[in-house]
């Protein structure tokens, strides 16, 4: 170990001189390399003193006896000043100005109701006292706690707290307890709308789900029309990922968008609503002249962003795709889009009940299948009067299933061997291809293959199977 107080010295007119302020070399066992550090005093005595207290602290903080020097330094500051910093550091992040402001205004409002003057009053029971005396909603609450959590968290990555006690808190369950629920436009509410003023903003929104900040930054320059695929592209600074998002834009909004801009003679740079979206005033008289409810039965609210929630609940009629519709909704997390910006009343969920197969539908419609699916060949033609020994009779539940079925196997495969089996009874009427009748008292002899299958009785539909494969391969043999 390495332990000395001196004071720095320097030449001055030819002579050496001192400085007043003692300073001490410190290296402890295991340590990298020493430590110079500035004692702040002026008495030799004193000094030596700070060294050994310096020690000691070094050796309590090696075993974790004592928080580091920064850490102590945090607790005693006041908690404004850390604030501040805090606040400061988000602007340099380049977080949205609303952001800030809410952040900077939920941790002053804490400071102030629980008496905070430092960070080691800041603790997680008494902010369980403030919560429990609240009458806010429970996501206002959880708001608070993750501004107070994120504090604690920007300050553990600078090693000046050792942890953060507001990270085990569980949030109130906001689950149902919500105090605002918003719903999407239907088709025929989004068409009034569009019948009134502001038709070019509204169709915006309704077919891109631009936010009111995206909108109102929003450039001619970002709005490609005269490309192949015409597409728009919100600038990063006013996104809310803050990334480059391109996406494509709908052909009746293309076409809205270059009569507007053909009449104002607008230049890359200049923005697409100068006069910006109108306050929430405005939108609720417009809603009201278009004869839209502000608030619906179910107590369901529309306001400007639920157009974004129209936009995304039409995707999901128009069955898109979850990744698709998260995709162009320029979500993060498809949880967002499949639960807060679909609106479920409006999903065809009552069709999608109808359409599902029913449990006791036991009889087949052999045309409903043939229609729907396998390809036919031509049929088989030419077939000559047989004679059958015994006729064939229908057999139980084979009795009038369906009408008969002209054809033969098909001539391109479908499924494994290419051919609709027709039942027994199609045989046992007598019935082939083309509408030519078997006459069931002449010979067999001019296709013994088939004879085969009339008389097989329990093995018909092994029979039926061979004989398919038997007139692909020699067409001849059934002619």
């Amino acid at each position: 170990m390495i332990a000395y107080i001196y004071r720095p010295k320097r030449q001055r007119n030819g002579k050496q001189v001192f400085n007043r302020i003692w300073r001490a070399r410190l290296k402890l066992n295991g340590d990298a390399k020493a430590r110079d550090i500035s004692l702040n005093c002026a008495d030799k005595q004193t000094a030596e003193q700070k060294l050994r207290d310096s020690i000691r602290d070094y050796e309590r903080t090696a075993v974790g006896l004592l928080a580091p020097a920064a850490q102590r330094e945090t607790f005693e500051n006041p908690m404004e000043r850390l604030v501040d910093g805090y606040v400061a550091d988000l602007k340099a992040l380049g977080r949205s100005t609303d952001h800030v402001r809410h952040v900077d205004t939920r941790l002053r409002r804490l400071m102030r109701e629980c008496k905070w003057q430092n960070l080691r009053e800041a603790t997680a029971d008494s902010f369980l006292r403030w919560r429990t005396a609240q009458k806010k909603s429970p996501k206002t609450i959880n708001e608070y706690q993750a501004a107070l959590s994120a504090l604690f968290s920007w300050l553990r990555k600078q090693n000046r707290v050792a942890a953060n006690p507001f990270e085990l808190v569980t949030k109130v369950d906001a689950r149902g307890k919500e105090s605002f629920h918003r719903r999407a436009l239907n088709d025929d509410e989004a068409r009034q709308l569009l019948a009134g003023q502001r038709k070019s903003l509204y169709l915006l929104a309704l077919h891109t789900g631009l936010r009111r900040g995206e909108i109102n930054a929003l450039r001619w320059g970002d709005l490609h029309l005269d490309v192949a695929n015409p597409f728009y592209a919100v600038p990063v600074a006013k996104s809310k990922s803050r990334k480059e998002q391109p996406r494509p834009l709908h052909p009746e909004l293309v076409r809205e968008l270059q009569t507007m801009k053909s009449a104002e003679k607008a230049t890359s740079e200049t923005l697409v609503f100068p006069e910006r979206v109108p306050a929430m005033k405005v939108i609720r008289a417009d809603f009201k002249t278009a004869g839209i409810p502000l608030v619906d039965e179910r107590g369901h609210r529309v306001d400007f962003h639920a157009l974004r929630m129209t936009y995304i609940t039409r995707l999901q009629r128009a069955g898109v795709s979850p990744r698709e519709a998260m995709e162009l909704a320029r979500h993060s997390d498809m949880r967002l889009t499949m639960k807060t910006y679909t609106d479920a009343a409006q999903l065809p969920l009552a069709a999608t009940v109808r359409g599902l197969p029913a449990f006791d539908d036991s009889q087949i419609d052999s045309q409903t299948l043939v229609a729907g699916g396998q390809s036919m060949s031509p049929s088989v033609i030419g077939l000559k009067a047989i004679k059958v020994g015994k006729a064939v009779g229908n057999i139980d539940e084979s009795r009038n299933l369906t009408p008969v079925v002209a054809i033969c196997h098909s001539e391109q495969p479908s499924g494994d061997l290419g051919f609709e089996s027709p039942s027994l009874r199609h045989i046992s009427q007598g019935f082939c291809a083309a509408g030519t009748q078997l006459d069931t008292q002449t010979k067999v002899s001019a296709c013994p293959d088939l004879a085969h299958v009339v008389t097989s009785g329990k093995n018909f539909p092994k029979c039926w199977r061979a004989f398919g494969i038997a007139c692909r391969m020699s067409p001849a043999s059934c002619s």
